[in-house]
């Protein structure tokens, strides 16, 4: 019994370490990429760089409250959400789209999609380089009101309310996804890839847990963007 106790009074720790440590106002778009397992037994035979993805979200009337929106809380028909405000990926050395397209690559690379995935092959060692526009990459959660309450009761309240989740939505959208050759040719129209989510997820006090959840649900994206390129390219001949 004491050994059961230890090692869930250790599960509440990480719970909150998470809470307080990886969600910090300083966001990033990032994901361990160490667990991602091969989607297919052999790569495409060829060697691709991802280029930096045009960001066109403010282009999208539904992104607006993000852009305008200078708090990660917000009142969305009535009702408190977090959002992933741009506001708090703002970043002098890595935008949003430079982000976004190098755990891409990285994701590429790490599931063998293609012999060889590199994000801006400066040194143009590859052969071929995919392009494509992000279009959306949206996030609001229903407030949590109990993580609220938790957090005012310091360790102890921190730790009651580990666990607790609020519905999210979370949308994720690329478009006119192409595959070039190095002579600028068009390879491969592969077009536009979307996945929405709406389900409970972590939530904290301080509206943070939307930005990891964000990037836990990109690297789902990812893999099914992985398995579309396998299935668009199988029968191309490089």
């Amino acid at each position: 019994m004491k050994y059961l106790n230890k090692n869930l009074i250790i599960a509440l720790l990480f719970a909150i370490i998470f809470s307080f440590v990886s969600c910090t106002p300083t966001q990033k778009i990032r994901y361990d990429t160490n667990d991602i397992i091969p989607v297919s037994l052999s790569p495409i035979p060829i060697a691709v760089e991802i280029t930096e993805f045009a960001d066109i979200r403010e282009e999208v009337a539904e992104n607006e409250l993000l852009f305008k929106c200078k708090q990660n809380q917000k009142k969305i028909d009535g009702v408190k959400k977090c959002i992933n405000s741009e506001e708090f990926y703002k970043n002098d050395k890595e935008s949003v789209s430079f982000q976004f397209s190098k755990v891409l690559a990285m994701h590429l690379n790490q599931s063998k999609v293609f012999s060889t995935t590199i994000f801006k092959d400066t040194l143009q060692t590859t052969n071929y380089y995919l392009t494509g526009k992000i279009v959306r990459f949206y996030g609001e959660q229903v407030f949590s009101t109990s993580a609220l309450v938790g957090a005012q009761f310091g360790l102890i309240g921190a730790l009651a309310t580990s666990g607790t989740t609020s519905l999210a939505k979370i949308v994720i959208e690329v478009s006119e996804l192409k595959l070039y050759n190095r002579e600028g040719e068009l390879v491969k129209y592969i077009g536009d890839f979307r996945k929405e989510y709406a389900e409970e997820l972590h939530a904290d006090a301080y509206c943070w847990c939307i930005f990891s959840n964000m990037n836990e649900k990109l690297k789902d994206f990812n893999y099914e963007l992985a398995r579309k390129l396998v299935s668009e390219l199988r029968n191309v001949s490089f």
